[in-house]
């Protein structure tokens, strides 16, 4: 594996109180990174993330929030921001998804899952990428799942937001290039 050097950026890892969100996290702060950590109901593990990342010498704070919620995207953009420094690295890892077949779907499951999975990623680019843009330095990946292109075995609006965040990678991507930043493809989960 390539040695990243972070020392000096901050990320803001959301899902990073467990699973992928808490490697990437942990080995985020490995790199030099000081991160903050965010959770929606997780708080407890979150905290224990952020204790690893400051066992490392980094610093952590957790920031948490329903990213069903429209206002909670910029808010912990701007609450990092004001705890760690400005987000250079954001990794839009948090996302929910249940089982259910077409007839079973109605318009607010449809609409909550959008919501976390497609727009707070959106959100989080759109309040994260001015300060990015300005320090000509940024990191954007947001995580998608296999299902995106396979389907799967949950609903059909957790498939269609994960393609949606392959849509909305590449439609960030040529532009960033221009700045010295990046934004990376989606990574299937």
């Amino acid at each position: 594996m390539t040695e990243l050097d972070l020392n000096g950026r901050v990320a803001l890892v959301t899902g990073g109180s467990r699973g992928i969100g808490a490697a990437t996290a942990v080995r985020l702060a490995e790199a030099g990174a000081d991160v903050a950590v965010g959770c929606g109901q997780h708080r407890e593990a979150a905290e224990e993330i952020a204790g690893k990342i400051t066992g490392l010498g980094r610093r952590a704070v957790v920031v948490s929030g329903d990213m069903a919620d429209p206002d909670v995207p910029r808010r912990i953009i701007a609450e990092t921001a004001g705890r760690l420094g400005p987000v250079d690295i954001l990794i839009a890892n948090a996302g929910t998804g249940t089982r259910a077949d077409l007839d079973d779907v109605d318009v607010a499951a449809w609409d909550h899952v959008m919501a976390v999975n497609l727009r707070a990623p959106f959100l989080l680019a759109q309040a994260a990428v001015p300060g990015m843009r300005e320090r000509r330095f940024g990191r954007i990946v947001f995580l998608s799942s296999v299902a995106a292109f396979l389907g799967g075995i949950l609903s059909p609006q957790y498939t269609a937001s994960k393609a949606g965040l392959i849509g909305l990678a590449h439609s960030l991507a040529p532009r960033w290039r221009r700045t010295g930043s990046r934004s990376t493809r989606s990574r299937p989960a």
